[in-house]
């Protein structure tokens, strides 16, 4: 069986899913892509989706993405597993903001590509206008296929300039219309050209101005498609129909096979790279299979955990829809249900022996926003239904902040973390708030000092006795450390411990701000006890309340998340990023442009910098505005700093909604 795997990118609205759902019709799948309720209520794709036809002997598998930046998540998933991208753009329209980005994944994926003008039954479509766009605004070559017939503002029909001839919507063919002609010759002209490139013999044809036979041109169009020479560009309407068969045959026909492109493994071996968690089957893996047969009832291993799973059952999908088969072969896409803590990328074989296959490195998570539950109902159910949903998404992450203990979602964009938040009210009937997180805010000290506290208290009966002197001393970098320079037993070495535990829990109340301190080496070197009234929480009282006096008088100040920022934009708006950082307390580390590229992709600034996270919470929403979404950034933890500013330190604890303690030397003053 010829296989094939294609996914279709663009802009949102350009028209993707209709397509893909209108080619699933023609071979009798009444199938759809966004049918989950977060799509339905937005109109527009959040998840990828997976379609499959077959005809005869060939099989063409369908990947359909959405169009909007913060989900291109799923782009970079169906470009790893289709063997060809179509690059779908609204005739209306042109190219648009994700147009570029898509085109830049699909580059770095190094794919075979086509391109189809959709929508041309719409009023103002202008092919012309559309393919100037193309050819001036991304890298590339752009060779017509096809040229619409229209009349009036209906189109009728297209020019295959394969075939050199007109098609029309009632499937007659005929002449090419009187004012097409000189433009199908050009693009005829321009497409002979390009594939003589990828074929002698055409080349031959071509030089010496001969007729070419149609399989020939054909046969060409294969092997510079394979090769990457071009991207044919063709012209459908969902609506009409038009164009749509011609698609078709061209996706089943013309475009490379998984074998084609891909070396069979000898053994079975496959890779989990998307999941989803469906309301009624559970947990699926979709699996692309580079080698061997998956067959219903065999044992595979997971070659990352070496957990062994039965495969129950094999589901192949279309759209909304899917049906259990038998078996599958190199090149297909499957999903799998009731896997074992399946992880995306994670590689499955028929051995446990198998090499772990390579994986995409996904962007990561830039937007973060704090989860509070409406009710306490929310509350019981929140973290496990949010965790599940995290963790089918590569770009989505859930947890709690150590320093805030905030549970705490992070994605791309705030319609990211909205569309998530819906699908757990939708599935798992959680009510969720999202709001702007704390900063988790550490406090230390900058110099040595000494605090000393006795204990000591007798309300009849055995007392409590206890007596610490502690130094304390910054140790940037190091966290903390505890040293006992206790000399004469004036301290017993089993109350030690007890000192040290009123350091930590004093040091995690914080002295500035209530904030854990951090970087402080604290020293016991002196004391004393009672025979009788001593004990641990005496000398845990004490150790507590040494370790403030002490910490008080060491200039205690407040350290602040810095984060290393990298920044890719177009030259238009380097100056104006520049200015936001700069506004923002960032420092600038370098600057220039980005890897040098082999394939035509155009070059970006490159900008570097330090910015505190306090400055980031909305960046991924600034960067947008500023650049119109055509800059992308990612950002790292780095260090923590001091803020040597107090007035500084007051503003940003305002932000938070607290103020500073001053140390009692201060107070005094």
């Amino acid at each position: 069986m010829e296989v094939r795997t294609v996914c279709f990118v663009g802009h949102a609205g350009a028209g993707k899913t209709a397509l893909a759902e209108a080619l699933l019709k023609r071979c009798g799948h009444d199938a759809r892509f966004d049918f989950t309720p977060e799509a339905k209520s937005r109109g527009h794709s959040v998840d990828l989706g997976v379609g499959s036809l077959s005809q005869g002997d060939k099989l063409l598998q369908i990947l359909d993405t959405p169009g909007f930046t913060e989900f291109v998540e799923e782009v970079y998933k169906a470009l790893w597993a289709c063997e060809t991208a179509i690059l779908v753009i609204n005739a209306e329209k042109g190219v648009e903001v994700h147009t570029e980005k898509v085109w830049e994944l699909t580059r770095k994926f190094n794919r075979p590509s086509l391109v189809v003008i959709t929508k041309m039954d719409l009023p103002n479509a202008d092919l012309p206008k559309a393919l100037e766009s193309l050819r001036t605004t991304l890298p590339g070559r752009f060779v017509c296929l096809e040229l619409p017939i229209r009349e009036g503002a209906h189109f009728i029909g297209y020019v295959d300039l394969i075939e050199n001839r007109a098609v029309y919507i009632d499937k007659r063919k005929g002449e090419i219309p009187q004012n097409l002609k000189a433009a199908a010759t050009a693009e005829r002209e321009q497409l002979l050209e390009v594939l003589a490139e990828a074929n002698d013999e055409l080349m031959v044809h071509f030089l010496e101005g001969q007729e070419i036979p149609v399989e020939e041109i054909r046969h060409a169009l294969k092997d510079a498609l394979r090769a990457r020479l071009f991207s044919p560009v063709l012209c459908t309407s969902v609506t009409s129909g038009a164009g749509i068969d011609a698609l078709l045959e061209m996706l089943q026909t013309e475009t490379p096979t998984f074998a084609d492109l891909n070396r069979s493994a000898d053994g079975f071996l496959a890779q989990a790279f998307h999941l989803f968690s469906d309301q009624y089957l559970g947990r699926l893996a979709f699996l692309k299979i580079f080698g061997g047969t998956l067959s219903e009832g065999d044992t595979i291993t997971n070659v990352n955990t070496g957990a062994q799973e039965r495969v129950k059952e094999i589901l192949r999908f279309h759209g909304d829809k899917s049906e259990k088969i038998p078996q599958a072969h190199a090149g297909e896409i499957v999903a799998l249900a009731k896997l074992s803590d399946c992880q995306l990328g994670e590689t499955f074989a028929a051995t446990s022996s198998a090499q772990k296959l390579p994986w995409i490195e996904f962007p990561k998570p830039i937007f973060a926003r704090a989860v509070t539950p409406e009710t306490q109902a929310d509350d019981e159910k929140m973290s496990s239904a949010l965790k599940e949903i995290a963790s089918v998404k590569a770009t989505l992450s859930f947890y709690r902040d150590n320093v805030t203990h905030e549970a705490i979602l992070a994605g791309l964009g705030d319609t990211h973390l909205n569309v998530f938040t819906e699908r757990l009210k939708n599935r798992y009937g959680v009510s969720v708030k999202l709001h702007r997180p704390h900063i988790p805010y550490k406090e230390t000290i900058l110099k040595i000092a000494q605090g000393q506290y006795k204990h000591k208290k007798q309300s009849g009966g055995r007392g409590q006795y206890g007596e610490a002197h502690l130094r304390v001393e910054p140790i940037p970098g190091k966290t903390y450390e505890f040293v006992d320079e206790v000399k004469g037993g004036v301290i017993p070495r089993e109350y030690i411990p007890a000192v040290e535990k009123g350091v930590l829990e004093a040091m995690q109340q914080g002295i500035l701000a209530g904030y854990p301190m951090t970087d402080v080496r604290v020293a016991v070197y002196y004391g004393s006890y009672h025979e009788v009234d001593s004990n641990e929480i005496s000398f845990k009282i004490a150790g507590a309340h040494a370790f403030r006096l002490a910490a008080q008088a060491a200039q205690p100040a407040l350290l602040e998340p810095i984060y290393r920022v990298t920044i890719w934009t177009p030259s238009d708006y380097t100056g104006d990023i520049i200015s936001s950082l700069n506004g923002k307390r960032g420092r600038i580390l370098g600057m220039g442009m980005d890897e040098e590229t082999s394939d035509g992709t155009p070059k970006r600034d490159k900008i570097e910098a330090e910015v505190p996270l306090a400055e980031m919470l909305d960046y991924a929403l600034e960067l947008k505005s500023i650049t119109q979404g055509r800059a992308t950034f990612q950002m790292e933890f780095l260090r923590y700093q001091v803020v040597t500013s107090e007035k500084l330190a007051e503003e940003l604890l305002k932000r938070e909604g607290k103020t500073m303690n001053k140390p009692a030397a201060e107070k005094e003053k």
